[in-house]
C-alpha cells in the first residue's frame, strides 16, 4: 500500500478543481484525503498499485487544464498531510465540462440541446443564467434558424449578448465566437500555449491575427472565443453544423484578453468581484478605494489578510482616491510586491494607456523613486509635425514628405486619444510614418494594425530604432523625435519590408529597458522585475521583453489580481500618503 499524491499549483483559485477534490472525496473504495494550500490543490490516496494507476488515468481525465494551472504533479508520500473537509467553500461557477458537454452540446447525442441537463461532476446546470433557465432544444435550435436568416440576434439577460454574422458596429477590435476549432489553424496564426488557453474551463479571450490573405478576416487583430456557457455551446454547434466557422459575439461583460507575460497568462481587467490574498507585508491603510474604468475597487486589511472588491462606481460605498498618474504606478508596483512578498528593491514597468508609461523603483528603504516618465505626444498631426520641424529632424522630416506625400497627409489629419503618454499613442503614430494601411484613424485601430505587422515579421532580425532619454528636473523621459526620426530614416533608407521595422520598434525599445534596468541593478540591487498595466497585453512587447530582460532578472506580475484594475487599490494599501 502506497500513498501517492496528486499536486495541481495554481496562480490563483480554481473553482472547478475544488468541486472536484470535493468529488473524489466521495470514492468509497479508496482512502482519499484533500487538500489547499498556497494556491495548490492536492488530493492523497492510499490504496495498490493497480488501483493508484486507475485513479491516476481519472484525474488526468477530469482534471481540465485551467489558464491559471502553474504545475502539476505526481509523489509519493510519507507524511500525508490532507484532510476529509470539503473545499466547497471554493464554489464554482463553471457551466459544463467534458463530462456533460458531449451530453447536450452533441448534434448526435439524445440530450443535444438540453441546456438543463443535470451533470454530477460540475454541477453546471446549477450555474445557469436565470434569463436562459427556460429554453428548450427546440428554442435555441430556432435562435440558431433566426441568426442564419436575419443575420443577427440578442440573446435577452442581466448582459445582453449580441451575436451577428457580419461585423459589429462600434465595438472596437471585433470578437469572434469560434463555432468550428477544426479550422483555428487554418485561419488564424495562433501558438500552442494560445490554443490550449481557448481550450481551457476559463474559455477567455485570446487575441490573434488572421492569415494573410483571408477572404473574410481583414482587421489586423481578433479577440477569439470558445463557448462559455451551455446556451453558446448549442447555438455554435447548430452553426457548425450549416458550415459558420465563427461569428461575431459582443458582451458588455466579456472580459478583455489575457497577456501571455514570461511563459503564463496574467488578467488584465478583474473579472471576480471579490480577490482575497495572504501576505506579511504591513500594510499603511486599513481601507483603499481607487476608481479605474468606470469601477470602484475597494480595497481592505486586516492583520495579513487582503481583500478586494469590484463595485459599480455609482454603488461604491466609499470615497475614491483622487491619484495622479505617477501614484498609479506606484500603487502598480506595491501590488505586485504585496502578492509576491517583496518589500524593496524592485523595478516596476508600467505601460498603461490611461494611467502614463512609466519606469518605478523601491530602493533597499522601500523609498520610491520615478526612473522614467513616457513623454506627453501632442494630440495632433500638426502640433506633431510642427514641433519635429524644430529639431534636428526637420531634414529627415522633409525628406519624408517629399517622398511620401500621402502618409505626410494622414500624419497632418491625426487626431490621437486625450491621453498620449502611452506606447498607444506611439504606435499609432509609427504606423501612419510606416505607410501601414488602416480602415480608420483611431489610436487603437492604428496601434492594432502597427502590433499586427510586427507579429508578421519572421525573423528575431531587425533595425535598432532609438529610444534616447532626457534629463528633466524631476526625471527621465524619452526623446519622441529623435525616435521617430529614426524610424523614418529607416523607411526612406529601405521601405521594402515594414513589417521588420516594425518589430524593429518593439525590439529595440525591449532592448533598452533591459540596458535601463541593468543600469538600474548597479545602482540600487534589484531583485524582482515587476510589469503591470494593460498595454502589455501586446503579445510582442511582452515576449521580447521576457527575453532581454527575463535572461538576468525574474520577471513578476499580479497573476492572483489583474494588471489594469483592482491591483491599484490593493496597492494604494501601501501608499505612502496621508489621507484627507
Amino acid at each position: 500500500m502506497n500513498t501517492i499524491e496528486f499536486e495541481f499549483k495554481c496562480a490563483r483559485p480554481v473553482g472547478l478543481y475544488a468541486q472536484l477534490c470535493d468529488l473524489y472525496l466521495q470514492h468509497q473504495q479508496l482512502d482519499i484525503k484533500i487538500g489547499y494550500q498556497h494556491n495548490c490543490y492536492f488530493i492523497e490516496a492510499t490504496a495498490e498499485q493497480e488501483q493508484l494507476e486507475a485513479l491516476a488515468d481519472a484525474i488526468a481525465d477530469d482534471f481540465l487544464i485551467s489558464v491559471w494551472l502553474v504545475d502539476s504533479s505526481i509523489s509519493l508520500v510519507t507524511e500525508p498531510k490532507g484532510s476529509t473537509q470539503p473545499l466547497s467553500a471554493s464554489a464554482s461557477s463553471q457551466q459544463f465540462c467534458q463530462r456533460c458537454t458531449p451530453q447536450f452540446g452533441d448534434n448526435q447525442a439524445p440530450e443535444f440541446g438540453n441546456i438543463a441537463f443535470a451533470c454530477p461532476h460540475c454541477h453546471g446546470e446549477q450555474n445557469l443564467d436565470k434569463a436562459y433557465q427556460g429554453l428548450t432544444a427546440s428554442d435555441l435550435k430556432a435562435l440558431s434558424d433566426e441568426l442564419i436568416t436575419q443575420g443577427k440576434i440578442s440573446l435577452a439577460g442581466p448582459s445582453p449578448i449580441q451575436l451577428s454574422l457580419t461585423p459589429i458596429q462600434g465595438a472596437g477590435r471585433p470578437k469572434l465566437l469560434i463555432c468550428n476549432p477544426n479550422t483555428l489553424n487554418a485561419q488564424f496564426h495562433l501558438s500552442d500555449q494560445q490554443i490550449l488557453a481557448l481550450s481551457s474551463i476559463e474559455k477567455p479571450n485570446i487575441t490573434a491575427r488572421a492569415v494573410a490573405g483571408h477572404p473574410k478576416l481583414s482587421m489586423p487583430l481578433y479577440d477569439l472565443r470558445f463557448a462559455y456557457s451551455r446556451p453558446l455551446i448549442v447555438i455554435a454547434e447548430h452553426l457548425r453544423q450549416r458550415g459558420i466557422d465563427w461569428l461575431y459575439i459582443e458582451n458588455p461583460q466579456q472580459p478583455v484578453p489575457l497577456a501571455l507575460i514570461d511563459g503564463q497568462w496574467a488578467e488584465i481587467i478583474a473579472s471576480e468581484n471579490e480577490t482575497s490574498l495572504s501576505s506579511n507585508i504591513k500594510a499603511l491603510h486599513e481601507q483603499s478605494c481607487v476608481q479605474h474604468r468606470g469601477i470602484s475597487y475597494l480595497a481592505s486589511n486586516t492583520k495579513h489578510e487582503f481583500m478586494v472588491t469590484s463595485l459599480p462606481a455609482s454603488t461604491s460605498q466609499a470615497q475614491p482616491q483622487a491619484l495622479s498618474d505617477q501614484e498609479y504606478g506606484l500603487c502598480a508596483l506595491h501590488a505586485v510586491n504585496l502578492e509576491h512578498k517583496f518589500k524593496h528593491n524592485s523595478v516596476l514597468v508600467y505601460f498603461s494607456q490611461q494611467h502614463g508609461g512609466q519606469i518605478q523603483t523601491l530602493n533597499s528603504k522601500g523609498e520610491p523613486e520615478l526612473f522614467l516618465a513616457l513623454p506627453k505626444l501632442p494630440d495632433t498631426g500638426y502640433e506633431l509635425y510642427h514641433q519635429l520641424e524644430q529639431t534636428p529632424q526637420v531634414k529627415v522630416l522633409e525628406k519624408f514628405k517629399q517622398a511620401y506625400p500621402d502618409d505626410y497627409l494622414r500624419l497632418l489629419s491625426l487626431k490621437l486619444d486625450s491621453s498620449t503618454d502611452n506606447l498607444t499613442s506611439l504606435w499609432a503614430i509609427a504606423a501612419i510614418v510606416l505607410g501601414l494601411p488602416c480602415h480608420s484613424m483611431n489610436s487603437s485601430d492604428l496601434s492594432d494594425v502597427f502590433i499586427a505587422s510586427a507579429l508578421s515579421h519572421r525573423s528575431a532580425n531587425a533595425q535598432r530604432v532609438d529610444y534616447p532619454l532626457t534629463k528633466g528636473e524631476a526625471h527621465r523621459s524619452l526623446n519622441w523625435c529623435k525616435t521617430l526620426g529614426s524610424l523614418m530614416s529607416f523607411r526612406l533608407a529601405d521601405d521594402s519590408d515594414m513589417n521588420k521595422l516594425a518589430f524593429g520598434m518593439h525590439d529595440s525599445l525591449t532592448d533598452y529597458l533591459a540596458n535601463w534596468i541593468e543600469h538600474l541593478d548597479q545602482n540600487i540591487g534589484i531583485k524582482a522585475v515587476n510589469i503591470a498595466g494593460d498595454e502589455w497585453s501586446n503579445p510582442l512587447l511582452s515576449q521580447r521583453f521576457s527575453l532581454r530582460v527575463g535572461k538576468n532578472f525574474p520577471i513578476y506580475c499580479n497573476r492572483q489580481l489583474a494588471i489594469d484594475s483592482n491591483n491599484y487599490a490593493m496597492g494604494a494599501l501601501l501608499l505612502k500618503k496621508r489621507r484627507k
